[in-house]
């Protein structure tokens, strides 16, 4: 699932070859690049914000950041006239202070695994947006520092897609776009605009619609509702039960991020309810899961949003007037402020049907393509923390899974025959620490073309067999590889896609 460190990854397509009911038959491998991403984030709005970030900078040597952008939102902006003062403003240096400590603990990360970026590299693409909320503080000559970064990511001769994610307002890309279409013409700017993927957290001004409406063809995707179930309280539970979420939450981030795990986990806050100080908010409010799906190139591609993945998943036809129903929490003057912009289009979310393999409670709806991965990416994220403190013999690594003897990261493609049956083989799979592994396969529907029964014939084992169906042919079959470590405090898991192309006879 990752680069471990010295372990080579290579960007390409790669075809290997492998028996398929006694025939030779091609599978290729997609290693696609890291990928590029921004962030804009109204970070001290409340600590949720803090702690995505948090998490963000632990998984940064994931994904190439091109910008950090402390933006306003409907619960923060300049004229808000808040009584908390941290709700008036953008907070640029609140993110400086999270790089800062990121840039004490990398010697260390360094140990366990490469390509952490920089804490000078990272302070040059932090920024600020419009101190206002959303279309009222965008416009000509109103550019900010945060919209000179957006600007040149877009501009810079790359041919990876910009994923724009947006854990706030949107109205630093507004004026990003504003500050290229006085430099440019509108031809060049829905150019490169081809190359710009936006993921806007659940809507938190008007901007989103803003940019909807004016630039229709620009790929942009609205998490109004599942974006919240990347740790609430539906969904499998990795903290103690005897507990309510938000306390329980809290016990588990004490334990393995804010004590003994360095200057970066003990600056990850305490996050109490909204309007409600003596209760236990559920931590990382969703921002979270905007990013964390470039996490694991075997399980998630970027480009094909209808997958899934740790990012959860969304549908590939746009709906019109996906309202920001983060606006509902703002003043009633905010609540409709996207009226204006309408029609506009935007990527909904998508549901699944889901059976935990572990308790076989089975979970349906929106934010199950999302908190179906929980017990991966939390565990991920505890022992990534563990790396700020210790050396690589002591700390547990991710697992390294094989598709019939390739050991890279990339999605694997076959072809087959409709009817035949399909081998595949995960005994090549290894662990850096020696680790014992196990081994499951599973079918999921929701993410193919093809979406009937499929049989998979020892799911549990490093070798499968599956049977591809008789009524598939031109359909896509996707099957997951898991590999688990069976590390006795913190299981790590990775990840490989198989998608079959059926062909008919």
């Amino acid at each position: 699932m990752r680069r471990i460190k010295n372990i080579y990854n290579a960007f390409c397509l790669a075809t290997l070859f492998f028996a398929s009911c006694g025939n030779k038959s091609h599978l290729t491998i997609d290693n696609y690049p890291k990928s590029r991403i921004i962030v804009l984030t109204d970070i001290l709005n409340e600590p949720d914000d803090s702690q995505t970030l948090v998490r963000l900078l632990m998984y940064s040597n994931e994904v190439d950041i091109e910008g950090l952008i402390a933006v306003s939102s409907c619960h923060q902006y300049k004229g808000k006239n808040d009584p908390n003062p941290d709700r008036n403003t953008v907070h640029p240096d609140e993110i400086k202070k999270y790089v800062k400590a990121y840039g004490k603990v990398r010697e260390n990360l360094m140990k366990h695994i490469d390509g952490w970026p920089t804490t000078d590299y990272l302070l040059s693409v932090t920024g600020a947006g419009p101190e206002g909320f959303g279309t009222r503080d965008i416009g000509p000559g109103l550019s900010t520092s945060g919209s000179a970064i957006v600007c040149n990511a877009i501009k810079k001769q790359d041919e990876r897609p910009l994923y724009v994610i947006i854990n706030g307002g949107a109205n630093c890309l507004a004026q990003a776009l504003i500050d290229l279409g006085q430099e440019i013409s509108r031809d060049e700017l829905d150019e490169l605009l081809k190359n710009v993927r936006v993921c806007d957290n659940a809507g938190q001004d008007n901007a989103g619609a803003w940019i909807a409406y004016n630039f229709p063809d620009l790929h942009y995707k609205r998490s109004s509702h599942q974006v919240y179930n990347f740790m609430n309280q539906t969904g499998p539970a990795v903290w103690d039960t005897t507990f309510y979420p938000g306390k329980a939450q809290h016990l588990w981030a004490a334990e393995h991020i804010q004590n003994n795990h360095g200057v970066l986990g003990a600056i990850y806050p305490t996050r109490m309810r909204w309007k409600d100080p003596t209760t236990f908010s559920t931590i990382e409010g969703g921002g979270s899961g905007n990013f964390i799906g470039f996490a694991n190139r075997g399980l998630y591609h970027p480009e094909h949003i209808e997958w899934g993945g740790w990012g959860g998943r969304f549908k590939t036809e746009k709906e019109k007037n996906i309202y920001a129903n983060q606006l509902k929490w703002a003043e009633k003057d905010l609540f409709y402020s996207e009226d204006e912009f309408k029609p506009y289009f935007m990527f909904p979310e998508a549901s699944d049907n889901w059976t935990d393999p572990i308790t076989g409670k089975e979970y349906n709806g929106i934010g199950v393509p999302i908190f179906r991965w929980r017990r991966a990416y939390q565990n991920d994220f505890r022992a990534r923390m563990d790396w700020c403190v210790d050396d690589f013999q002591t700390a547990n690594h991710n697992p390294v899974a094989a598709v019939n003897g390739d050991k890279s990261d990339g999605i694997v493609y076959l072809n087959a025959i409709a009817g035949s049956m399909v081998k595949l083989d995960a005994s090549d799979s290894a662990d850096p620490d020696g680790d014992e592994l196990s081994f499951r396969w599973f079918y999921y529907p929701e993410a193919g073309t093809y979406q009937g029964s499929v049989q998979l014939i020892r799911h549990d084992n490093a070798n499968v067999k599956i049977l591809v169906p008789e009524d598939a042919g031109g359909k896509q079959i996707h099957i997951i590889l898991e590999v688990e470590d069976k590390h006795p405090e913190v299981p790590l898991t990775a990840y490989r896609r198989v998608i079959i192309k059926a062909n008919n006879k």
